[in-house]
């Protein structure tokens, strides 16, 4: 039989797909899409990135080297012809892609329906896997019902943001496994996984099969997969490798701010805020006459909330403690749901010392 997709229990072909995506709409126009230029004979996929860093960037990637990956992750959770997975994400972007292609490789009941914020809300069976990103299981989190709607899933793989640890202690209770991922577009992907709940829970992410990785002389983590048709990828993560040939990621090299000399690490500064006032925020540098860049800060939230915020920067030291701060109604994020930093710069920017 040739390659085809269950969607909703219908088995999709290249015969029948024309006939399918009659006159479908949303998410499910875009999945007609995404297959029409599968089947096709056209020499690669068209990728886009989410422009979390910099502007975004069309990509082609090699048929083969997305069904490599895609074959990773199947054995890895064992998707096969039995399971079913649960698809709500966009498939502008390469998580969603990949997970057609998975449905594809693996054979799997692929089920599919509009993204939100809690995809898991009306689905009233078990799936045996279902990728998110952070946003949408901490949102799931606030439903009355949270716990209940994530425990629907067998595995649960979080991606495309950070995962701060007030969600990580909240999905300890979850008896779903739940893994975090590393990856890029570039990347096809996830090449890395590491539990956030349970007992196997960790902070060190593992490679998987055929991944190799090194860091370069500044300390950022480069990646080779020969399966994947990558070779000495250098990212800008900087990173940390252990006697195990495991990685942890400390933050970005563009995410550094430089204070006179010291440098500051953005997401670390962020994370400990976060940790000590509970707020939504994005660290970002800004223009000093003296220091050539200082650290600044947006924020959004109740503005009675400011108080505490000054006392969590406070308890920071002084060459870390935001020197602008901007509150916003709400803070700007790519289409993916990351801190959108280009845009806070530019907020920023409007600010003065």
């Amino acid at each position: 039989m040739p390659e085809h997709i269950n969607i909703n229990g219908e088995i999709i072909t290249p015969d029948n797909l024309s006939q399918w995506k009659t006159d479908r709409s949303g998410i499910e126009a875009d999945l007609a899409a995404f297959l029409d230029e599968w089947f096709s004979d056209s020499p690669g996929i068209t990728l886009q990135t989410s422009g979390s860093t910099g502007h975004p960037k069309i990509i082609t990637a090699n048929r083969e080297s997305m069904r490599a990956s895609a074959r990773m992750t199947c054995d890895f959770f064992g998707l096969t012809t039995a399971s079913s997975a649960l698809l709500a994400l966009p498939l502008r972007y390469i998580a969603g892609k990949m997970m057609v292609v998975r449905a594809i490789i693996s054979g799997c009941r692929l089920i599919i329906q509009e993204p939100s914020s809690t995809p898991l809300a009306n689905i009233k069976t078990k799936v045996d896997f279902i990728p998110m990103v952070p946003m949408q299981a901490i949102t799931t989190l606030q439903q009355t019902n949270g716990k209940e709607q994530l425990s629907r899933a067998r595995s649960i793989l979080l991606g495309g943001g950070f995962i701060d640890p007030e969600l990580s202690q909240a999905l300890q209770h979850i008896p779903s496994q739940i893994f975090a991922s590393y990856g890029m577009t570039e990347t096809l992907s996830h090449i890395a996984l590491r539990r956030v709940n349970g007992n196997e829970a960790d902070e060190w992410y593992t490679p998987l099969p055929g991944i190799e990785i090194s860091l370069t002389p500044a300390g950022t983590l480069q990646l080779s997969a020969p399966k994947l048709g990558i070779q000495h990828l250098m990212t800008n993560d900087i990173a940390k490798i252990n006697a195990e040939g495991r990685f942890r990621i400390l933050g970005r090299r563009d995410f550094v701010i430089n204070s006179g000399g010291i440098k500051i690490q953005a997401e670390e500064v962020e994370q400990q805020l976060r940790s000590a006032c509970k707020l939504n925020l994005i660290i970002v540098p800004a223009p000093h006459p003296v220091l050539g860049q200082c650290v600044a800060l947006v924020w959004e939230g109740p503005t009675c909330a400011e108080a505490q915020l000054r006392q969590a920067i406070a308890t920071l030291p002084e060459r870390q403690r935001p020197r602008l701060i901007r509150h916003l109604k709400q803070l700007p994020l790519t289409a993916t749901g990351k801190p959108d930093r280009r845009t806070a710069i530019d907020i920023i920017s409007t600010t003065e010392l």
